[in-house]
């Protein structure tokens, strides 16, 4: 009982943190604040937007210890999130890990590859990894620099290039399908926005870093999204933000807490919790890239053909096994989940 409050607690935690950076602190520092601390944010901004530029794409201001705070292992428990390993790799070779699905907001992989409440540290010795994401979220005061200190930049060419060149062991992981994907994550389905990106095939060929793929099963499975079919108003308009801003807003929802004050006023289950269902990261075998400084079109449809072979091979390898390691007290039971599991689908 305990435990579980503190995993909910956490959940709630990074919740309000992310409003606080979005909404709070902005607010409080533009308005409330006193003429110093005022002038200091300003100062914030202007350095990050101006100066600071390239720390985001570089590696740089990463602090392993962040990674390895117990809270980490508390937040990981709540799902719970497990990672699995095909092979060992070897620590003076470089990597591009490919992560699927994405999901609402890619727990798993931020819990993979950005904290090691699963044991990559330990799964994977020697491996100096940066997890990559869109540049906007970089934008955010403060919030900046806690993603530089877990080791996260953004997902730019140069800091791909940058990131796996920087030593031997130095990779990447990337959420391939990013926000476009996020609008299929549902529930007991894979459908995957990869047959047209190819661009990280051709920069694990620029760097000759080997290709991994990573499948999550259960990423989808932890928040619904309300029906957004394509041609829909609501399909419409995340296309559009998309379009603006390089970010999508899914119409998602999880679980209420049974006290919350959602199920307190609507006698409604669903909330912005996300559901207790596990999600196992399967890591598999590397693809090596021979390194070539400018690759033709027909290499790189032959080494995504080869990692889009792979990653088939891990899903239909590892899909039944780990959808029957689903924790007791899921929404719904073994039978009714193996109904709905659908063959993965590519767009």
């Amino acid at each position: 009982q305990g435990r579980h409050a503190a995993q909910v607690g956490l959940v709630v935690m990074i919740y309000a943190f992310i409003l606080s950076i979005l909404l709070v602190y902005p607010a409080f520092f533009l308005f409330f604040a006193g003429g110093w601390a005022r002038a200091a944010f300003l100062g914030y901004i202007t350095w990050s937007t101006f100066v600071d530029t390239k720390a985001p794409t570089s590696g740089v201001r990463f602090r392993p210890w962040t990674r390895r705070l117990p809270f980490w292992n508390v937040l990981a428990d709540y799902f719970p999130v497990r990672l699995h390993k095909s092979c060992d790799l070897d620590p003076a070779g470089n990597y591009l890990f490919g992560y699927h699905p994405h999901g609402i907001i890619g727990v798993g992989a931020f819990i993979t590859f950005a904290t090691n409440a699963t044991g990559f540290e330990q799964a994977f010795p020697g491996l100096d990894l940066r997890l990559l994401t869109l540049t906007p979220n970089f934008y955010l005061p403060f919030s900046r620099e806690v993603l530089m200190a877990l080791g996260i930049n953004s997902v730019t060419r140069q800091s791909v290039q940058r990131n796996l060149t920087r030593a031997p062991g130095a990779s990447v992981a990337i959420v391939v399908g990013g926000a476009s994907e996020a609008l299929d994550a549902r529930p007991g389905w894979a459908v995957l926005t990869l047959a047209r990106r190819k661009g990280f095939v051709k920069m694990a060929l620029k760097t000759g870093a080997s290709l991994v793929p990573v499948f999550a099963f259960g990423e989808n499975d932890i928040f619904d999204q309300v029906d957004n079919p394509d041609g829909s108003h609501l399909r419409r308009f995340q296309q559009c933000t998309k379009q603006l801003i390089g970010m999508t807003p899914p119409a998602f929802y999880g679980r209420s807490l049974s006290r919350g004050l959602l199920r307190r006023m609507f006698q409604s289950n669903a909330g912005v919790m996300p559901l207790r269902e596990s999600i196992e990261v399967v890591v598999g075998h590397p693809i090596t890239c021979p390194q070539t400084a400018e690759p033709t079109q027909l290499q790189i449809d032959e080494y995504h053909l080869r990692y889009v072979t792979a990653l088939k091979e891990l899903y239909d390898t590892h899909r039944r096994l780990f959808h029957k390691l689903k924790r007791e007290g899921s929404h719904d039971d073994l039978a009714r989940r193996m109904e709905r599991m659908q063959s993965m689908k590519f767009g």
